[in-house]
């Protein structure tokens, strides 16, 4: 007996409503593990690899490859020998129960019909590679990493074929990473204009203290973790916002104080290398109770941190001076008054 498993595109975060589906790993008729990549999706801030959930059989490709998918609608069927529960990204997000059929049946294979051959789309040049071998003047290196430009393709017009900033300015930034941070904004707007109507209330404290991301996380949820009256779930998931070429990335940390230092450090910096370069994985990509925002990088000393749908607080961390940094939090006040919010960022102090 088998069961009929459609694996469709996953939701990776509150804003998201489409995926475009990059390329499949799998073809019809292919005999999968749980675990092995099925294809991969570009979104608004990353590529993602989505898995296998069980062991089985490619029945069927639904999707074509440059296909824009809506949330919870099919990419592939599987065959699975086990029942797996798949998932329906609407608003009632309820388990859909897989489809169970009695046996395999033979795929009938239609007579070829004779079709007009595909229009090609226009494809749009990559940027071509001018230079192997770089120079650069320091500013310009920044800029450019800032927005994303291979130095490669720059046309240096510097003393001794040096790229300067007038150079960088002038250069074309890929396409596709212009598509992403297009959509990136877009989504951006939307995340704030769905906070409006939220009574919320701020908090800023200066702390002295030396900590990393691991250990400000872990920190923050083991604060909230003593605070269940806070918490819509049975865990605590804090998102690190990581700024990339490509946008914001919200990869999800879930019960980062569970961890040891070393095992919560590792994750950390992988997963902020993954980010950079455009990958998070997928299961890392929902489950936040709250949100970091880390503004040290641009030397910003405070902002008001934004509360996204569904979580009541959000932090926010300032550069002060070379000793000290500034904390902001951020509260829902539908769920806690004033005085909470100065015992949450009190406790989260302390702990640094």
């Amino acid at each position: 007996m088998s069961f009929k498993y459609p694996v469709v595109m996953p939701k990776m975060s509150m804003t998201m409503e489409t995926g475009e589906l990059i390329n499949f790993h799998v073809a019809v008729g292919d005999q999968v593990k749980s675990g092995d990549v099925l294809f991969e999706v570009m979104t608004d801030k990353i590529d993602m690899e989505v898995e296998a959930p069980a062991d089985g059989v490619i029945e069927s490709l639904v999707a074509n490859p440059g296909d824009v998918v809506e949330i919870g609608k099919p990419v592939l069927i599987m065959l699975t020998e086990t029942e797996v529960m798949a998932f329906d990204f609407g608003d009632d997000n309820e388990p859909v129960a897989p489809v169970q059929v009695e046996a395999p049946v033979e795929p009938v294979i239609a007579a070829p019909v004779q079709v007009a051959p595909p229009i090609a789309a226009p494809v749009v040049a990559a940027p071509v590679i001018i230079n192997e071998t770089v120079k650069a003047v320091p500013k310009a290196r920044v800029e450019a990493a800032n927005r994303g430009i291979d130095l490669r393709t720059v046309r240096a017009t510097g003393p001794d074929r040096t790229i300067t900033m007038e150079d960088v300015n002038g250069a074309q930034l890929d396409p596709a990473i212009i598509k992403r941070q297009e959509a990136n904004k877009a989504l951006i707007a939307k995340g704030i204009e769905m906070t409006r109507g939220i009574a919320q209330a701020s908090f800023t404290r200066s702390v002295s203290a030396n900590f990393d991301h691991a250990k400000f996380i872990a920190a923050w949820a083991k604060v909230l973790r003593n605070r269940p009256d806070l918490a819509a779930h049975d865990h605590v998931g804090v998102a690190l916002i990581i700024e990339s070429k490509y946008g914001s990335a919200l990869p999800v940390f879930r019960d980062p104080d569970q961890s040891t230092y070393a095992d919560l450090a590792a994750l950390v910096a992988s997963t902020t290398d993954a980010a950079k370069n455009g990958k998070v994985p997928v299961a890392m990509l929902s489950g936040a109770t709250t949100t970091v925002f880390d503004l040290t990088t641009y030397s910003m000393s405070s902002a008001t941190p934004l509360l996204f749908p569904n979580q009541v607080t959000s932090v926010t961390i300032g550069y002060d001076s070379e000793s000290t940094k500034n904390i902001s939090l951020t509260i829902d006040l539908n769920f806690c008054d004033f005085y909470d919010g100065a015992l949450l960022l009190d406790a989260l102090v302390a702990s640094l």
